[in-house]
């Protein structure tokens, strides 16, 4: 394993192996992944392939059995609370089911970061998150409650809170799922404006191929695909469609037979 850390990798995880409790088998089987300054990185696969664990992992909110994540080169597992805290500071994440406070408004669920983990005074706070809030374009909302919300807004507002702290990785957890194609288009130009504006560091997991190949032929993504725990293949758009990875082959193809299925006349 090379234990080497670029300095234009701002995570990289390294050996990492997580599982649930006693369960037989990993959910991440000794994974390697990095993920350069500024780049956008799509994470594919089946749903249930652990994309969701793997984000958690590295974005610090679950401690892997084996290996090491290391954020702008600190590795998590050595630092001691404080320095975790304050290294994680530079890292956001959304959820697939928005992660909101359903009892706060609109503009409280910003406000409670910024109160939580800032020195800010209050007329501060207030001016960064109504300044977000025009970024996602929710500004006459404030006074909302989550349940109020469409579900495009309230990914929205998820995704404002997930920046209300100016971090410079943020990690996207099935950004899009549940929406139509219209809200779901809308929520991706705003991941990739924000994502210019910004320069964040950005790991998108989805299971939706269209979305990762049609981004990274615009935008230069990397894709990653993660198959039983671990990176089968890495690369554009062209070198995944490419595969010639037997599993990556039949994915990316949609065919019904392969090494992902398996039929009952076989």
């Amino acid at each position: 394993m090379d234990t080497s850390i670029n300095e234009n990798e701002v995570v990289k995880a390294q050996g990492i192996t997580f599982r649930y409790g006693d369960a037989p088998q990993p959910v991440i089987d000794l994974l390697d992944l990095s993920l350069k300054r500024s780049e956008v990185l799509f994470l594919i696969g089946l749903s249930g392939m652990g994309k969701t664990t793997l984000l958690k992992i590295l974005a610090g909110l679950y401690s892997p059995q084996t290996g090491d994540v290391f954020i702008q080169g600190a590795p998590l597992a050595m630092l001691n609370s404080k320095d975790r805290r304050m290294i994680l500071r530079r890292v956001s994440m959304t959820f697939q089911r928005s992660g909101l406070f359903d009892s706060l408004t609109v503009l409280e669920n910003l406000l409670f970061p910024l109160k939580e983990l800032t020195l800010f005074s209050p007329e501060q706070s207030l001016k960064v998150a109504q300044k977000i809030l025009s970024q996602v374009e929710l500004r006459g909302s404030e006074s909302k409650f989550p349940f109020e919300m469409s579900g495009g807004m309230q990914k929205r507002l998820g995704i404002a809170r997930a920046l209300v702290l100016e971090p410079e990785v943020v990690f996207y957890d099935d950004p899009t799922a549940g929406l139509d194609p219209i809200t779901s288009k809308h929520i991706v130009e705003l991941i990739l404006k924000v994502h210019k504006e910004k320069e964040t560091a950005t790991l998108i997991a989805t299971s939706e191929l269209d979305l990762a190949l049609g981004v990274s032929r615009k935008n230069l993504a990397r894709i990653a695909f993660l198959h039983e725990g671990r990176i089968l293949q890495i690369g554009t758009a062209e070198e995944i469609l490419d595969s010639n990875n037997p599993v990556v082959f039949q994915f990316v193809r949609g065919l019904l037979k392969g090494p992902l299925t398996r039929l009952e006349s076989e």
